[in-house]
């Protein structure tokens, strides 16, 4: 009797969880659309805009760190969805071409490996293990220098490397491919300790997810920023971002289409350690507000 009992029990327990699994993945399916993604040099704050020099070889590390406080419906309102902290990182290569112009720009390419997926907002039950995202191609970059003004325009392609199943996480890549052209430029004054301020847009199409046939919605996101070298090395800044769903993901079997709507705001600090030339460390902190069908 105690046997059965316990069995009971254990098969009622399982049920439960499958029910509490079922039910967050449909939460996750219906509630958040897949959200746009950053391209190269997107950690750099106000300076994203310009293209190193030619010969320059870059290789930056950046980590990654999601703090959920709650997930919103398309009015804004708290649905309840479990949250948690989630951590991702990436490791980006980038090279501009000596002797080579195009356009009258220099040539730049480069890639970043992502681990987990290195995208504007996680969805729930996300875990925290480390594992192979996408991979980010930007065959071709851009760079115009004319006196203190600077322009920048690129191509990028975000390949699914990573692991993904349907309605299971955690997921690190969203098994679609898509493609991202960036354009930015930024102003610099010609001083000892110069303000600089920028702006950029990116644009973002998805194609269709293997195995659900789902297709995102197109994404538009703009960034100001403005900024000041405060002391030699040292630049501190504020960043605005906006990035929303202009199009509505089609394919969606059963699913909420609403689109999504992303609205930031984050401080950035800059330090060039004088006894590292080339090195830099950046830190930004951001805050989400006003936000619709997303974290």
């Amino acid at each position: 009797m105690g046997v059965s009992a316990s069995a009971g029990l254990s098969a009622a327990l399982r049920a439960l969880a499958l029910l509490a699994g079922t039910l967050v993945c449909s939460i996750a399916t219906a509630q958040f659309p897949i959200a746009g993604n950053y391209g190269l040099g997107a950690g750099l704050g106000q300076t994203s805009a310009i293209l190193p020099p030619q010969g320059t070889r870059v290789i930056e590390n950046g980590w990654i760190n999601y703090d959920i406080q709650r997930y919103v419906d398309d009015n804004g309102n708290d649905i309840g969805a479990p949250t948690s902290t989630v951590n991702a990182a990436r490791l980006t290569f980038r090279y501009v071409f000596r002797d080579v112009k195009l356009l009258g720009a220099d040539y730049s390419a480069g890639v970043v490996l992502t681990y987990r997926n290195q995208v504007l907002r996680p969805e729930p039950g996300l875990g925290q293990g480390y594992h192979l995202g996408d991979t980010v191609v930007t065959p071709v970059a851009l760079g115009w220098h004319h006196e203190n003004w600077h322009f920048q325009t690129s191509y990028t392609l975000w390949t699914p490397t990573g692991e993904f199943e349907a309605g299971g996480y955690p997921n690190t890549d969203k098994r679609l491919w898509s493609h991202m052209l960036f354009a930015g430029t930024i102003g610099k004054q010609n001083a000892d300790l110069p303000w600089a301020a920028t702006f950029q847009a990116r644009c973002e199409k998805f194609g269709r997810q293997e195995t659900t046939d789902i297709r995102p919605g197109d994404v538009f996101s703009l960034e100001p920023a403005f900024g000041k070298e405060v002391a030699r090395a040292i630049n501190l800044g504020l960043l605005a971002a906006r990035s929303v769903q202009v199009s509505r993901k089609s394919g969606t079997p059963g699913g909420d289409p609403s689109k999504y709507e992303i609205n930031l705001v984050e401080p950035y600090g800059i330090w060039k350690p004088e006894g590292l030339p080339g090195a830099q460390i950046a830190l930004r902190l951001g805050k989400g507000f006003d936000n619709r069908n997303t974290t």
